[in-house]
């Protein structure tokens, strides 16, 4: 890089679907993302991976899919140590990186190497709170060191969604989730106030979300798994509520230990498909209770208010990995691995319940995959421009480190791939965008590829489930199937989607292609950063 490297701020808007972000027929009133967009560049057409939070920022900070960082869904996995993280190089250029996240992304999750700072925050925390205050203070006052790179995961348009009393009226949207996004786009105001000029800013979601207006049709793959599971008499969310209660750390160690043990269940034929009688549901929630730490009346008093929570969570040693895992080996070791799977069972299928309503995690369709992206540099890059060409989320990363002048080269064998070209008018070629959903059981798994003109998905392990085929260009909806019509097109896609996928399978990838030179001048940064030893 030559002079003065900017400094980079990637806001990530968990739950922020493209359509409500960008474009024309929106009923949500965000000028501060638009004015935004009119000094920079605009790609309403970005496409996830999947439709969930940990796998989708760790494939935003790797550049690579899942088949290949090995994070499949939001609990559960961790990403290898082998796999640095794009982050890594920035801090070889001097960068000082720091993170500000919530909801599932703690530190064990394995995304917080070559971060300075990486603070994990209670989800109540919200830029309207006493922590926004207090972030946009440390902005304001030089707190973080230039050059910094900055990773702000944002909870407001999660469910419960965050809308302050004077949005929440017809003017400011039509729904919840619309007046949710005129309210954050008021508080993004405060922070793009408060940046220095020298600072690239990019604004995008880590995945989208379903809203009441879409729906989920029969013969669909959805439609299918929730037959499968039969979710229809399973409980919404008591049992996996009350295993929140026991902490983050907790259910990031009872899913990882859960998930191998769901690899062999099958839901068709004579299947594994949960039992949900009361008696069950009964058990359920008193073998839970056990990992749950007591309650004093003053922590109570504390739920759900900011800055106070976190605090309450780290000192009660709810994000401690060794106490979660010693707590979760003692609960294995009295409930037994054959009573965890069932009862895991009929979490998943409550859980799943809920997704049907909230709208992420479960499908691959546009409004769940489909996130705004605006990028505001302070040089090289028009204003004022959008393109509606399909880009990648592992592209985002490798194109804003091309603008501050970190050759692409550098970043070694990854899937995400510059598209500074579109950008400058030089030859460019858009890349198929791969979809996935991890099953688990494997009869759920969902494969999938989505070019600028169809989308196809398909079951990779059952052939029972429901391939669906759809051309986005004349049903931008996705409300008519063409699988059935059109079986060669579906056979030319899946072939596609294949070729995607690692040649040894999906399993986490090695090291990515750095110079030796390249390391140590990672591991020296760290060291001076006092992030290594």
């Amino acid at each position: 890089m030559n002079g003065k490297p900017p400094n980079i701020l990637l806001i990530v808007a968990d739950c922020g679907r493209s359509d409500r972000w960008l474009g024309a027929g929106r009923s949500a009133l965000t000028p501060n993302v638009d004015r935004l967009a009119q000094e920079g560049i605009s790609f309403p057409n970005t496409i996830t991976e999947k439709s969930c939070t940990t796998p989708s920022f760790a494939t935003l900070l790797t550049g690579l899919y899942s088949t290949r960082h090995g994070v499949h869904l939001v609990w559960g996995y961790r990403l290898s140590d082998r796999i640095p993280l794009l982050s890594h190089i920035l801090a070889a250029e001097g960068y000082h990186c720091y993170a500000e996240v919530t909801g599932p992304l703690l530190s064990e999750m394995g995304l917080d190497r070559a971060f300075e700072t990486y603070n994990y925050r209670a989800p109540c925390d919200y830029l309207h709170t006493e922590w926004g205050d207090l972030f946009l203070e440390r902005l304001r006052t030089g707190f973080y060191r230039e050059p910094w790179f900055m990773v702000l995961h944002l909870w407001e348009l999660h469910p419960r969604r965050q809308v302050q009393a004077e949005f929440n009226n017809e003017r400011f949207g039509r729904t919840d989730y619309d007046r949710a996004v005129s309210s954050l786009d008021a508080q993004l105001g405060r922070v793009f106030a408060v940046v220095a000029d020298n600072t690239l800013i990019a604004f995008t979601g880590d995945h989208g979300e379903k809203l009441d207006t879409e729906t989920y049709r029969e013969g669909t793959a959805v439609d299918y798994a929730r037959r499968l599971l039969h979710v229809d008499e399973a409980e919404g969310m008591v049992p996996f509520s009350v295993a929140r209660w026991a902490g983050p750390s907790v259910l990031q160690q009872f899913y990882e230990h859960c998930i191998p043990l769901m690899r062999n269940v099958r839901l068709r034929g004579d299947g594994g498909s949960p039992a949900y009688g009361r008696w069950e549901r009964f058990k359920d929630r008193l073998r839970l209770l056990r990992l749950t730490p007591l309650v004093f009346v003053h922590d109570l008093l504390k739920l759900r208010a900011p800055v106070k929570l976190t605090d309450v969570l780290k000192r009660r040693g709810l994000l401690d990995e060794n106490r979660a895992k010693a707590k979760m080996s003692r609960f294995v070791r009295s409930v037994g691995d054959d009573r965890l799977l069932n009862m895991h069972m009929r979490m998943w299928a409550s859980s799943y319940k809920q997704n049907i309503q909230e709208g992420h995690i479960i499908s691959l369709y546009d409004f769940v995959v489909r996130v705004p992206l605006v990028i505001r540099a302070p040089a090289g890059v028009p204003r004022g421009r959008s393109w509606n060409r399909m880009v990648r989320q592992p592209d985002i990363l490798p194109t804003i480190m091309d603008f501050v002048g970190i050759s692409p080269e550098r970043l070694g064998d990854i899937d995400g791939r510059s598209f500074k070209p579109l950008v400058e008018g030089r030859p460019w070629e858009c890349l198929p965008a791969y979809l996935s959903l991890t099953g688990l059981p494997e009869d759920l798994e969902t494969r999938g590829v989505r070019t600028e003109q169809h989308k196809y998905t398909y079951g990779p392990c059952n052939p029972e489930m429901p391939q669906e085929l759809y051309d986005l260009q004349n049903d931008p909806g996705e409300t008519v199937n063409l699988a059935d019509r059109e079986p060669a097109r579906c056979s030319e896609l899946r072939r596609l989607s294949e070729s995607m996928l690692p040649a040894d399978g999906q399993a986490p990838a090695e090291m990515l292609d750095i110079t030796a030179d390249q390391q140590q001048s990672i591991e020296r940064h760290l060291q001076e950063l006092g992030y290594i030893e």
